[in-house]
């Protein structure tokens, strides 16, 4: 069979062919004759025993494909260098150890795979393949790179993983990549904050490594979280060596201590946040809950695991803290023992490092030597390397930063004892000063400064963008004293007047206008509070200050209904909601848990229950326009949508109660499995009798916009980038046995042919975003002529926060394409400034 395949591809009946695939045979040498086709411009040899190519294969001059993966080749022959109408060249999975020279002919080289081979260095030449946009060297021996690298202009994805190297060449910065793979070479590793910066910071950062003196982070973030009055300060007090205070006050937001530790003669620096556990903190709290932390969740022995709330905090540290260890610490021993399902909570939680009790009376140490010992132990663990490191999140306690960043934080830590606040234009004159000129690394840095704690940065919004916070607790400690104001509880019914901000704040340390309203907009970007309409910048409603009373709000049998269900509802989300929809609000109606809101004649009823970790959504109208019951449950659907894409990890069911048995609920996602697969009707649990499955859905939303939102929600930056795995011997094999050979490029899985600019011009969502922005940049230009182009974009941005309705249009604009993309389609000089804002205050 072998043979008889090797010969029909190359007798004089396939003259004229065009493509000829014989991958996944035994071939161990092609005839000379093979020169004779010519007119071939796609030939597919994958998986066979080729050594070298005969010298006629030069003639195939016409050939723009090649694929020769998966052979026993130990150099590429000089007549592949002559065959200069070439665009994909595949040696992937050979034994080649030299690239020759002579690779620089191949100019119209699109896509170069060399991966799998044993590579050592690469050609100056290579730089001469100006149109290559693709190239990759994964799992080759390859120590360093030559800057001609830099001369590939056209490179937009580089693969370079399971390497050797040691250092990255200069020019590298010079490329506009979109992929960069370096994973697993002799690089130092990456801390994340530069990670997710993307591909300019990371070269960026490794550059600056190579040019000056490091040094190792040996940081990281404590942080004791926990109910009121558990005895988190004065467990932290005795952790880093102080007294304890049986008068001690609550924690009012935040306090952040410094303890230090000695491992392996190694100082590590421990920043120990300990948060006040009230009630209505704990919206501000998540905005601090980390990666690259410790957590203590501490609990009061005295009473239950529902009033201690365990699995709150517990599923909080699973959503933001991405697989943070735990220390569980049962606090007052001396009065009761912890007594709490220890297996259950590890089995559900795999994160729980460990159980300690412990008491913080000054007379005996009842726990707390235990305690500081399991933490180091920890610690010790990361710089170690012990265990399994993917899931060591603490590994990046010994990441290595330039000596010139370690200057700065020390500079800002040092203004923090006199300052609570500087401008960014200080923050870049204390950077200059250091040697950190360059803009993108000046913006990295204050980036990893403010996820490490040590600095609050929020440059990306623009109504915060001017002001860095040397001390975080000086932010927390205002909103505290907002949310905890008595009478704006009371009194004021949580309507905060701007001129109230005097009485509730002292002026020595909130002392001008602008820092007031920087708390303002604080609060406003993490959604808790609202301007009011028609009182710009001097009413705001807070929904955490609201009455909890639920007031009269009528009868809502018959109402259109839908409900998501949580494990653990976070507090923050209705409230969130009740900001985010404040221009719909009917009549004033809000309270602590809820709202009324109208919209096109259909009154909804909106409202959290704590109890049943669910939010339920009612909304009615009269028979005639029930299609406007939908239009309206959209908007608050993709509120919520928007919401709950902010808390990572969150888990989140939608249920739909049936019209004619509210009691019994149906869930959303399985409805829609149900249609998809054709199934017609259902009979639910507790039910005798089917129901209609696209009659319920159709009440929800309609068909078109159930296949839109399908569409929407599929993850479009999978579907336009292309997807790179690397493929064993083995699996190659059995990837052509199953006739899927021509379809693979050695290390490259093909994916959609269509370019990414096309799939976003088709976009409808796009294109309305675009038009919206650019409507409203119009408007805004012609109302303030003489504001400046960052003002105009500010105002922009600031306008569409403020429109529900609005967002929402942008919102799905950005999720069908990019923030990029958008740019490019709106209309006004005004845009970049717009985008700079967007990408900060509406995140998808």
């Amino acid at each position: 069979m072998v043979l008889l395949t090797y010969l029909v591809c190359f007798s004089p009946l396939y003259a004229d062919s065009f493509l000829i695939g014989i991958s996944n045979n035994l071939l161990t040498s092609l005839p000379n004759s093979i020169g004779n086709l010519i007119n071939l411009t796609e030939l597919y040899l994958g998986n066979n025993q080729l050594k070298d190519l005969p010298k006629s294969f030069s003639s195939l001059s016409n050939l723009v494909k090649l694929r020769i993966s998966s052979n026993c080749l130990e150099t590429i022959s000089e007549v592949i260098t002559q065959l200069v109408n070439l665009k994909e060249l595949d040696f992937s999975i050979n034994k080649i150890s030299f690239l020759p020279k002579s690779i620089s002919q191949l100019t119209n080289l699109k896509e170069l795979f060399i991966g799998f081979n044993e590579l050592r260095i690469l050609p100056e030449e290579i730089g001469k393949l100006t149109n290559l946009i693709e190239l990759s060297l994964a799992n080759n021996k390859l120590e360093e790179l030559p800057e001609a690298v830099g001369k590939l202009t056209s490179l937009k994805q580089l693969c370079i993983k399971e390497n050797q190297l040691v250092r990255l060449p200069k020019s590298l910065i010079l490329l506009n990549l979109n992929e960069l793979n370096l994973d697993n070479n002799l690089l130092l590793p990456i801390p994340p904050e530069i990670s997710v910066k993307g591909i300019k910071a990371i070269v960026s950062y490794y550059l600056q490594l190579q040019q000056e003196e490091k040094r190792s982070l040996n940081e990281a973030k404590l942080l004791i979280v926990g109910q009121g009055s558990v005895g988190k300060t004065s467990l932290m007090k005795r952790i880093i060596g102080q007294s304890f205070d049986p008068n001690e006050h609550k924690t009012e937001g935040i306090n952040i201590q410094t303890w230090n530790i000695s491992i392996d003669d190694k100082n590590i620096q421990l920043n120990v946040w300990d948060f006040g556990g009230q009630e209505i903190m704990h919206a501000t709290h998540q905005f601090f809950l980390t990666k690259r932390s410790l957590y203590l969740l501490v609990l009061d022995s005295r009473i239950g695991e529902e009033e201690n709330r365990i699995e709150y905090w517990l599923k909080m540290i699973q959503s933001f803290g991405e697989g943070s260890p735990v220390i569980i610490v049962g606090n007052k021993r001396d009065q009761q023992s912890l007594y709490i399902d220890r297996r259950g909570l590890q089995i559900k939680y795999s994160n729980i490092k460990a159980f300690v009790e412990t008491s913080c009376l000054n007379s005996h140490d009842q726990g707390i030597t235990e305690l500081k010992t399991k933490i180091q132990d920890l610690i010790t663990q990361a710089l170690t390397e012990l265990g399994n490191a993917e899931e060591n999140v603490l590994k990046h306690i010994r990441d290595t930063l330039p000596l010139s960043w370690f200057n700065v934080k020390m500079k800002l830590r040092e203004r923090a004892q006199e300052q609570n606040f500087i401008s960014y234009e200080t923050y870049e004159q204390i950077c200059q000063t250091e040697g950190i000129t360059e803009d993108i690394n000046q913006s990295t840095l204050i980036q990893l400064l403010h996820d490490l704690g040590i600095v609050l940065n929020y440059r990306g919004d623009p109504r915060l963008e001017d002001t860095n916070i040397l001390n975080p607790e000086w932010v927390t400690s205002g909103v505290y004293c907002i949310l905890n104001d008595n009478l704006l509880m009371t009194e004021f019914k949580g309507i905060l007047e701007c001129n109230q901000l005097n009485r509730i704040l002292k002026s020595k340390r909130y002392p001008s206008r602008k820092y007031l309203f920087f708390l303002i907009n604080i609060m406003r970007k993490f959604e808790l509070c609202f301007e009011m309409d028609g009182f710009y910048d001097e009413k705001y409603l807070v929904p955490d200050l609201l009455p909890k009373e639920e007031p009269y709000t009528g009868n809502w049998q018959n109402a259109l209904a839908f409900e998501y269900h949580y494990p653990i509802l976070p507090s923050s989300i209705i409230s969130r909601f009740i900001v985010r929809m404040n221009d719909k609000v009917y009549q004033r109606t809000y309270w602590r848990s809820g709202v009324i809101l109208a919209y096109e004649n259909n009154i909804a009823l909106v409202k959290a229950d704590r109890e049943d970790k669910r939010i339920v959504v009612r909304i009615q109208n009269a028979e005639s326009v029930k299609h406007n019951r939908r239009r309206f449950l959209a908007i608050i659907r993709s509120q919520f949508d928007t919401i709950h894409r902010t808390i990572p990890g969150l888990v989140v069911e939608q249920k739909v109660p049936l019209p004619d048995h509210p009691n019994i609920l149906l869930d959303y996602q399985n409805l829609l499995d149900y249609e998809e697969m054709g199934e017609s009707f259902i009979i639910p649990p507790g039910l005798k009798e089917r129901v209609n499955v696209k009659a319920l859905l159709d009440g929800i939303e309609s068909q078109p916009d159930r296949q839109r939102r399908k569409e929407n929600t599929t993850d479009l930056r999978n579907e336009l980038t292309r997807h790179y795995t690397f493929i064993g011997e083995s699996t190659m094999s059995n990837i052509y046995q199953s006739g899927l050979g021509d379809n693979i490029a050695g290390d490259k899985v093909m994916g959609d042919k269509n370019t990414i600019d096309t799939q976003i011009n088709n976009s409808q969502d796009l294109a309305q975003a675009a038009q919206d922005i650019t409507n409203l940049l119009d408007q805004l230009s012609e109302k303030y002529p003489s504001d400046s182009s960052r003002v105009l974009g500010a105002k922009a941005v600031d306008q569409v926060d403020r429109n529900p309705e609005l967002r929402s249009r942008i919102l799905r604009g950005i999720q069908a394409g990019s923030f990029a993309a958008l740019e490019k389609m709106i209309e006004h000089p005004v845009a970049k400034f717009f985008i700079e804002g967007a990408k900060e205050v509406l995140k998808p």
